[in-house]
């Protein structure tokens, strides 16, 4: 379909900003005010908590918790934000966090990862995978559900998000028990069609997407699947996954291509796609889709437990 209304105004309001690779870094991280506004009146939830936690290389870490109203043991989305690896705040992503987490009945446990280029791959996915374990480990007293603790991100974050599934993979731990992965970008090597076909005009463009893997893994293999799960050589037995993209964003085809390489493998994937929409303006249903789709996941989360049992 064509792009929506308010997805055109987005763009014409956000389109005469310089992009990655004609800026740099400190003026890229300036922009995120004009993509995410702070609301003046945050939404209220329950439980809003900022800690502080070991990091993926023992260094302190920030995270913020958000606890729905809800008297029981719950499932916790451990969240990486996006980014383009190289900016974020909690602050910045706090809106959505708290939506969320009303909206699902899930508590997250948003994660102030490291940025590149200071902290360059894997320093921010062992960030993420810190995070997610210390969240595990600390689920009594969280009033979290262990046995229903996932990961999450939108955009770089869906990419520490998937990689952490990977990476629990790769060492036997115990895996992650969902991955929500939003307009995930997931391939270094720029392989997928999507990426030239929407790589320019659309905001979010094939040179930034270079630009930002430049800033994150210098020097790495593009095809590293920790780095590009995309190309991880088996992703059987990974998590069941919520992969939601959206119709105009280069990193499309990526994020679906992903999606139907797990269902093939037999993982359970609850997917969409929004369409006439952009990677950074997914829309006002955005989060009440997300959270659908979690709140679905769980089902096959419960059936695997039952399963193991």
């Amino acid at each position: 379909m064509p792009l929506s209304p308010s997805a055109q105004a987005f763009l014409e309001a956000m389109g005469a900003l310089p992009q990655p690779p004609d800026v740099d870094v400190a003026e890229f991280r300036g922009q995120l005010a004009r993509l995410l506004p702070q609301a003046a009146d945050p939404e209220p939830v329950a439980s809003v908590v900022d800690r502080e936690i070991p990091g993926g290389d023992g260094q302190p870490l920030g995270i913020r918790i958000y606890r729905p109203d809800v008297d029981r043991p719950v499932p916790a989305a451990v969240w990486a934000h996006g980014g383009s690896f190289v900016r974020g705040t909690l602050d910045a992503f706090d809106a959505p966090r708290r939506a969320f987490a009303n909206l699902s009945g899930f508590a997250v446990v948003a994660v102030d990862q490291r940025l590149a280029p200071e902290a360059q791959f894997p320093a921010p996915l062992q960030d993420a995978y810190a995070a997610w374990q210390w969240t595990v480990d600390h689920a009594e007293e969280l009033g979290v559900d262990a046995a229903r603790v996932g990961v999450a991100g939108e955009s770089s974050g869906a990419n520490l998000a998937a990689a952490t599934a990977l990476l629990a993979a790769t060492r036997g731990d115990a895996a992650p028990a969902f991955q929500i992965l939003v307009v995930p970008v997931l391939d270094a090597a720029g392989t997928m069609p999507s990426v030239t076909a929407l790589g320019e005009g659309h905001l979010l463009t094939e040179a930034q997407m270079t630009w930002m893997y430049e800033q994150y893994a210098p020097g790495v293999d593009r095809r590293a699947p920790l780095l590009s799960p995309l190309h991880a050589p088996d992703v059987h037995g990974l998590p069941p996954a919520v992969v939601v993209t959206v119709e105009y964003d280069p990193a499309r085809d990526e994020g679906e291509s992903y999606a139907e390489r797990l269902a093939a493998s037999g993982v359970p994937v609850e997917r969409a796609r929004i369409d006439g929409m952009l990677h950074h303006f997914p829309g006002p249903d955005a989060i009440p889709l997300v959270a659908d789709l979690s709140r679905r996941v769980l089902a096959h989360v419960a059936a695997g437990t039952e399963m193991a049992r």
